[in-house]
């Protein structure tokens, strides 16, 4: 039968081998158990994902042959075109039974969609003698195949993928037939594996590859050694971005965990807020004028302190290699932070100590300012003392150590951003400041200011912590320490809710009565001596009255003139007051009493 003239519908009427001589000169059979032998090879030596691909294109090439040879009959339409495939598929023992589910054309007439139903095809058989389900469609000869005759017979490149597999648990396989550009983006992939390669090619582009790599480990691990030898002579953060700068090329700079930066080399002109470029891995972002920043964070106890950055310009971009080499400078700067940390945590440790040994009169004065030296505290400074009071959850005392540490920390990092040499310790549940007074003054114009600011300092970072502070004089020698560590507390007495700030020397003569320690005892004699009268002046009328009487020389006429009030008026309440205390108005003893009573009462806010 010649080609040319016969009928395509003829000459599947045929028997099955006369059929084939017709389409082939040749053919060989290979049997389903040594193509899956040769599939298990080839995914034990080039992969799953190139294994797909050879088969997929095996299947192609068969599927052209016999698209090219069909396409030299006579035949009616292209469903008739379409409707040939399937009976290669059976012919070929591909599969047992092809059914055409759907199929549509365009507004040319032309086929533009096809959906088909597979039954028993090969390769899911073979895959399920495994006795597993496998996770993605199997059928690649049978797509390559198929997508190979379609695209010879309809003169158009059509991408066929299976969308249920038997191999995957489905009663069918199913397949859709498309057109390529109709596929979207992601689907239009799996055109990749119709496109031969070589392996030679590639296995040359991972060497060169892999080269470009080596040369970037070389270079980094020599940058990598040579920041070791900067952290291991014990240099700064400086010396590190001065190194970073030099072999790479950019400018460097380092920043703290407030985004100011600490160290530096190179021109940095940034005119930019950093804290807008908060990132936790290493990250490369686009700013203006053609410039960027490679930023990658410095971590310290799971806590990023700092950042460590390379500045671009005229639209340069980062490279590997340059990548790799800010990684190792992150990692040197946290291990140097850390080290400056430990650092300081030992001088805290020594300071705390110090303050201890000198409060518990353990310590000689030669000893004592032996260490004191070596502390680089000042011996001819003033010092003094705060002893901060502030309200702890009892229920919750694992979470107030860490909330104290924490606080210390703080505390330090204030004074020494200010320049204030001084030493923070605990004792008592309360929190001790010793400062250089000379150093505070040169920073706060008076006291109270110092105080506040560190009271909102505090504050700020702990919501919900309030503090009493007890203020104690001036000393000119640290020897003095454990007096005024009494002064402090001796403020803190007088404490009341409207009054946190309690200084040592506004308390008068009644601080002999304060270094009481004992709350109680001291409510005691205030209520001994005012008790009654307490109780029966809720306006504070003759209270007040006693005052004046008393600090103006228990003189009636002094008094009045004072107070603006009658000398009968006057002689009306002091009468009143004697009988409710019981207790004559000339008896300078017991006024004393009295009258130190009164100071407490005022000192406390109370009058």
């Amino acid at each position: 039968m010649m080609a040319n003239k016969a009928k395509l519908r003829d000459v599947f009427e045929l028997p099955t081998e006369q059929t084939m001589k017709i389409f082939h000169d040749r053919l060989i059979s290979i049997p389903v158990t040594a193509l899956s032998a040769l599939k298990r090879e080839l995914v034990a030596s080039i992969g799953e994902d190139r294994t797909k691909g050879v088969f997929i294109r095996y299947g192609w090439h068969t599927g052209v042959s016999e698209g090219e040879k069909v396409r030299n009959f006579e035949w009616k339409d292209e469903t008739e075109l379409v409707e040939a495939g399937p009976k290669f598929h059976v012919i070929h023992g591909y599969l047992d039974e092809v059914i055409v589910d759907d199929i549509r054309f365009d507004e040319d007439g032309h086929v533009d969609y096809i959906k088909a139903l597979w039954s028993k095809s090969y390769e899911a058989d073979e895959y399920k003698q495994t006795n597993r389900l496998s996770d993605e469609p199997v059928c690649h000869t049978l797509c390559g195949y198929a997508s190979g005759y379609l695209s010879t017979a309809l003169q158009k490149p059509i991408l066929v993928k299976e969308t249920k597999c038997e191999a995957m648990g489905h009663e069918r396989c199913e397949i859709v037939c498309m057109p390529v550009e109709k596929w979207d983006e992601e689907d239009r992939n799996e055109h990749r594996y119709y496109q031969s390669s070589s392996m030679i090619k590639e296995l040359d582009e991972v060497t060169a590859k892999l080269k470009t790599e080596r040369d970037y480990l070389t270079k980094a691990h020599g940058i990598h050694k040579e920041l070791i030898e900067q952290l291991l002579s014990t240099q700064e953060l400086q010396k590190i971005t001065d190194l970073l700068c030099e072999k790479a090329g950019l400018p460097t700079f380092i920043e703290d965990e407030k985004h100011r930066i600490i160290a530096s080399s190179g021109d940095i002109d940034l005119n930019l807020d950093l804290k807008t470029l908060g990132t936790d891995t290493t990250c490369f972002t686009r700013l203006s004028h053609g410039r960027g920043i490679l930023r990658t964070p410095i971590l310290f106890e799971n806590e990023i302190k700092g950042f460590c950055s390379f500045l671009y310009h005229n639209g340069q971009e980062p490279t590997e290699l340059e990548r790799m080499i800010i990684d190792q400078a992150s990692l040197t700067s946290s291990i140097i932070l850390m080290n400056e940390n430990i650092k300081l945590q030992t001088e805290q440790n020594i300071r705390r100590s110090f303050l201890s040994d000198i409060l518990d009169e353990k310590m000689d004065k030669e000893e004592l300012y032996q260490v004191a030296r070596y502390l680089e505290l000042d011996l001819e400074s003033d010092y003094w003392m705060l002893t901060l009071e502030r309200n702890i959850d009892q229920t919750d005392l694992s979470s107030e150590v860490e909330i104290s540490e924490k606080l210390f920390r703080h505390l330090n990092l204030f004074l020494k951003e200010r320049g204030i040499n001084a030493i923070v310790s605990h004792r008592s549940g309360n929190i001790l400041i010793v400062i250089d007074y000379s150093s505070c003054l040169n920073c706060f114009a008076d006291r109270t200011t110092f105080i506040n600011k560190l009271l909102k300092h505090c504050e700020k970072r702990f919501k919900g912590l309030s503090f009493y502070v007890g203020a104690s004089s001036v000393a000119d020698s640290l020897e003095e320490l454990p007096v005024l560590y009494s002064e402090t507390l001796t403020a803190l007495n007088a404490k009341s809710d409207d009054k946190w700030i309690l200084y040592y020397e506004e308390l008068g003569v009644e601080s002999i009565l304060f270094q009481i320690s004992n709350e109680k005892t001291l409510d005691r004699f205030v209520n001994n001596q005012l008790g009654v009268l307490l109780e029966e002046d809720k306006s504070l009328e003759l209270i007040t009255t006693l005052r004046d009487y008393i600090e103006n020389g228990m003189n009636i006429n002094a008094t009045a003139k004072a107070i603006s009030m009658s000398i009968s008026g006057l002689r009306y309440r002091l009468g009143k007051i004697s009988e409710l205390l019981d207790v004559e108005l000339d008896d300078t003893k017991r006024l004393f009493s009295v009258y130190m009573a009164l100071n407490v009462l005022k000192a406390k806010g109370k009058i």
